[in-house]
C-alpha cells in the first residue's frame, strides 16, 4: 500500500448526482459558504481539480500539490458554488493574481510534508451573500483530538470512482498524531509528522478531487486535504495539513 495526493486527474471526471463522497451527504446551498472550487485552465474548459478554503475576502488556501509546476494564471476559483455542473445564482467567480507554495513543500519526501499553498485573488469576495464567507483558522497550539470534525469536497466517491455533482461532505473523528502513525506504520511513504492532521471513521474517507479542501472543527479550519491510503481506503485516516502549525507562515502571505 502506498499514499496518494487527493489531487483530480483530468480527463477521467464523470458524475453521478445519487451517488456520495466516500460515506458522505448532499451539502445544501450555503452550508459551507467557505468551500471553493478551484479550475484549472484546461485549454477548453475551466474544470475542477482541487478544493479550497476562503480565509480572507482575497485570499484561499489549498494543498501545494494542487499548484505544483503551475501559475497563477492557469486557474480561477468559484466561491458560493455547490453544483459542478451547474451554474449556481449564488456563484462568484475570481481569476488569481498570485499563488505561493510553502518553501518546503516536497512532494517526494515520505508524508508530502508542508502540503500548503496560499492564492491571492484579484478580486474581493461578495460575503455579503449568504453562501461565501470566511472562515476562521485554527490558532498555534490548537488541538481537537477526539473531536468529531467535518470534512466537505467534490472528491470521488470511491477510489477510481466518479465525482459527484453536489458538494459533498461527512463528519470524521479526529485522531491524535500518534495513533495515525500506529495506523500508517505499514504503508509506504505514509509517514506522519507535527505538520499533519489526521481523521479516520469507518466507512468514510476524503478522496481525489478533495484535495486542498477544508477539515473544520469546533468551527475552525483545522486541516487541509493532502492525502490518503491507494484508492481511498476507509480502513485509514485521511490525511490532512494541519492548519495550527502554519498559521505564522499563512498570515504572512
Amino acid at each position: 500500500m502506498k499514499i496518494l495526493l487527493l489531487v483530480l486527474a483530468l480527463g477521467c471526471v464523470s458524475c453521478d448526482a445519487n451517488e456520495r463522497i466516500v460515506g458522505g451527504f448532499d451539502a445544501e446551498s450555503g452550508e459551507f459558504p467557505w468551500q471553493v472550487s478551484l479550475q484549472l485552465n484546461t485549454g477548453i474548459a475551466y474544470s475542477h481539480i482541487c478544493g479550497g478554503t476562503l480565509i480572507a475576502a482575497d485570499r484561499v488556501l489549498t494543498a501545494a500539490h494542487c499548484v505544483d509546476g503551475t501559475s497563477a494564471s492557469d486557474f480561477r476559483v468559484v466561491l458560493g458554488k455547490l453544483r459542478l455542473q451547474n451554474v449556481d445564482e449564488t456563484e462568484q467567480i475570481l481569476f488569481l493574481s498570485s499563488l505561493v507554495m510553502h518553501p518546503d513543500y516536497d512532494a517526494e519526501a515520505d508524508g508530502s510534508p508542508n502540503d500548503f499553498a496560499v492564492l491571492s485573488l484579484s478580486g474581493t469576495a461578495n460575503t455579503a451573500s449568504s453562501a461565501i464567507s470566511i472562515i476562521d483558522m485554527a490558532d498555534k497550539g490548537d488541538d481537537f483530538t477526539g473531536e468529531e470534525c467535518t470534512i466537505s469536497g467534490w472528491g470521488r466517491l470511491s477510489g477510481g470512482g466518479v465525482l459527484p455533482n453536489t458538494l459533498q461532505w461527512v463528519n470524521m473523528k479526529q485522531i491524535s498524531n500518534f495513533q495515525c502513525k500506529i495506523d500508517m506504520a505499514d504503508v509506504t511513504g505514509g509517514a506522519i509528522v507535527p505538520g499533519h492532521i489526521c481523521v479516520s471513521q469507518a466507512d468514510k474517507s476524503a478522496c481525489n478531487g478533495d484535495s486542498g479542501g477544508p477539515m473544520v472543527c469546533s468551527g475552525k479550519l483545522a486541516g487541509v486535504a493532502s492525502w490518503v491510503v491507494g484508492g481511498c481506503l476507509t480502513n485509514f485516516p485521511s490525511v490532512y495539513g494541519r492548519v495550527s502549525e502554519y498559521r505564522n507562515w499563512i498570515d504572512k502571505i
